[in-house]
């Protein structure tokens, strides 16, 4: 099982199994696609693991199962369409674990993507509160999200925390070539646009939202150096009644003048999405202006969701932008 970066937690996973202090309750936390799920994998992988040697070898049967995504004691929690999970299913979940594992001598439970279980998320933690602080002495589990900020201070208190780190280009790169089914131009796009985030670049690739909102995004900064309001309002309407397009372009674009605020300050924005535009743009704006445009773009975001008009938050945006140019 191959976990590109993520040196210091494959050291820490490995420190932990070999000296027998296997954490039972972990919280792992990272950007959308930056690895969570795998990180989480590796971890049950390394628990599991028939060579017992802090890192999955890949080779004996449980790593092999688990690979393959069909180890009996590896369970993932399921979610409804909206992203929120019910409270019968994570008390079946505690009441599953008393049950011993089928295999070996851990059974791990992923309750994954907790942020979006923004309706249910304080009562599922209250039903876990106690599984989670002391869980049967065979059972792990494991909670991902974008930040810990969703989780109980009883939570935290309870659980060793991991955030993913973030790969490198190069691993992107090499990952989705590897992965195959893409031509090397389209791979080098995504990648350039996602950087080593590896779940946004297989979505740019896979999708048409991305590269769209990503399109948007590079219009609106060249209108912002044209200096058109015009042609600032035609790239926004890009997106027009497509709400999630225009939130990732104004997520891009918030990216790029990020980027501008660190090139004018003699930084290299190394992890922009379009670092030619963004120094173009540094170019023009100088730091100042550009914070200055990054928190409105920012803003603008809040407000979208937020559930405001589209068409009206597009307009107020366009002249916004144009106002501090």
């Amino acid at each position: 099982m191959k976990l590109y970066s993520n040196e210091e937690n494959k050291r820490l996973i490995s420190l932990l199994t070999t000296k027998g202090r296997e954490p039972h309750s972990v919280v792992i936390t990272g950007e959308r696609g930056s690895g969570r799920r795998t990180l989480a994998r590796y971890l049950a992988a390394a628990l599991m693991c028939e060579q017992h040697r802090g890192e999955p070898c890949g080779s004996c049967k449980s790593c092999r199962m688990l690979e393959s995504g069909n180890h009996p004691d590896f369970i993932t929690a399921q979610a409804n369409e909206n992203g929120n999970y019910r409270l019968d299913d994570i008390r079946a979940l505690v009441a599953d674990s008393v049950i011993k594992p089928n295999e070996g001598d851990f059974k791990v439970y992923l309750i994954p993507d907790f942020d979006r279980s923004v309706n249910t998320a304080a009562a599922v933690q209250n039903v876990l509160l106690k599984f989670v602080e002391e869980p049967p002495a065979h059972c792990v589990v494991i909670m991902t999200s974008v930040t810990k900020e969703i989780f109980l201070p009883t939570i935290i208190s309870r659980v060793i925390c991991l955030g993913t780190e973030r790969c490198t280009k190069h691993d992107a790169e090499k990952w989705l070539t590897l992965r195959g089914g893409f031509g090397q131009d389209d791979i080098i796009r995504a990648v350039s646009c996602c950087g080593g985030n590896f779940g946004r670049c297989l979505e740019f690739l896979e999708g048409k939202e991305l590269p769209a909102a990503f399109e948007c995004a590079k219009a609106v900064c060249r209108g912002i150096e044209a200096k058109d309001e015009y042609l600032i309002l035609r790239a926004l309407f890009m997106c027009d009644g497509q709400k999630a397009v225009l939130r990732q372009a104004l997520g891009f674009l918030a990216e790029i003048l990020r980027g501008a605020c660190l090139c004018s300050l003699g930084i290299a924005a190394e992890d922009c999405c379009w670092e030619k535009g963004a120094a173009q743009l540094a170019g023009m704006l100088g730091s100042a202006r550009a914070q200055a445009l990054f928190e409105t773009v920012t803003e603008y975001r809040g407000r979208l969701d937020a559930n405001c008009n589209q068409s009206l938050t597009v307009n107020s945006l366009a002249g916004e932008i144009f106002v501090r140019l």
